[in-house]
């Protein structure tokens, strides 16, 4: 093969920058649409004409799913670490927003953000015990914690084991809410975490947070504090997850062990998070939509269910590793190498052609 000269290499089409930066702002925009389209659809669908008040509950679930993904996601998406117990920080959410309404008369919202950061607490002690375990240790480990809050809110007295702690009606600002404010109240919730997610991942934290997720080593040797983040990350995955695990609970003023001793809810939001796609901020909503309503269609056949989630969890990591969402960003991504290789220097582009030759 003929060699290249510099003269040649630096007569090569280059791609102007700015056609990069443009096309990762139209992804992002076209991700905001797409989100936006998703919150008008949840936004509106209370009060369409045909809706029941047993779908505004059904749609309630959905939300709520939707923001343990979201939680999940912190993990599995933007910091790479494989969790197959969230389910633990569910429980702690739900537990500490029941406990403190039944002790303590709090209303729905103090409850939720209880919930949210006595979650996050053990997400941090859970991020520094975890903090040298990766893929499948982390995985095994994360699942011995879902395994031991189950077993906790099972055998000690207070949690009531499967008897349960049944809970009063809910209240905002003093007043008594029905299922069409239950569903707000949380939509709204959902929106601000999601907000939060996008600024964070858009901010420096965001950042390291994607560098000790591509190569943990190399971020180190650039500044980033492995052990800092990583537990920041921990903490705020389990801060969603527990603010989900209080509207959990509070949808039907009950929380319970046969709910929440059961490893399938940690199955669940894993599947959520990687059938949907953890690293986009649509993602959430496509696999928390999925999980939260395939037992719903699949009332009668309760155990094909799991067998479907399964079936699906696996064509996915087969057939698209980053999800749905990935799916539908894998154009724009494609578009963006392309316009990368386009715009790297002669003397990068001499030095590759002449490994290849």
């Amino acid at each position: 093969m003929g060699e290249i000269t510099a003269s040649a290499a630096a007569a090569r089409p280059k791609r102007d920058k700015r056609a990069v930066t443009a096309l990762k702002a139209r992804f992002v925009r076209h991700n905001w649409t797409l989100v936006a389209l998703l919150f008008v659809v949840l936004l509106i669908f209370p009060v369409l004409p045909f809706v029941e008040g047993w779908m505004v509950y059904q749609g309630s679930l959905v939300i709520v799913y939707i923001m343990a993904a979201q939680g999940v996601g912190i993990l599995t998406g933007y910091t790479g670490l494989v969790t197959v117990g969230h389910g633990g920080f569910l429980a702690i959410g739900a537990y500490t927003a029941a406990l403190l309404m039944k002790f303590t008369g709090l209303s729905l919202i103090p409850g939720m953000i209880a919930g949210g950061v006595m979650a996050a607490l053990f997400g941090m002690l859970l991020g520094l015990v975890f903090l040298r375990l990766a893929g499948a240790f982390m995985a095994i480990g994360t699942l011995g914690f879902a395994f031991f809050i189950g077993s906790i809110v099972n055998n000690v007295p207070i949690f009531e084991g499967r008897t349960g702690i049944s809970l009063p009606a809910n209240t905002v600002f003093g007043l008594e809410i029905d299922d069409f404010g239950f569903y707000y109240v949380a939509l709204v919730t959902l929106a601000l975490i999601t907000l939060f997610i996008h600024s964070l991942m858009r901010s420096g934290v965001g950042r390291a947070f994607k560098a000790l997720r591509d190569s943990d080593k190399p971020a180190e040797s650039s500044g980033v504090n492995r052990v800092f983040y990583r537990t920041l990350a921990f903490s705020i995955s389990a801060f969603i997850t527990g603010v989900a695990g209080a509207f959990n609970g509070l949808i039907v003023n009950y929380v319970s062990a046969e709910v929440y001793a059961d490893i399938w809810y940690s199955v669940d939001l894993l599947v959520a998070a990687v059938v949907g796609g953890s690293a986009m901020l649509f993602g959430p909503f496509l696999g928390g939509f999925f999980v939260a309503m395939v037992p719903f269609f699949l009332d009668e056949l309760a155990d094909f269910a799991f067998i479907l989630k399964g079936v699906v969890l696996i064509a996915v990591l087969v057939l698209a590793p980053a999800g749905i969402a990935g799916v539908v960003a894998r154009p724009f991504r494609a578009r963006r190498r392309r316009l990368l290789d386009e715009t790297r220097g002669p003397a990068q582009t001499v030095e590759a052609e002449g490994v290849q030759s």
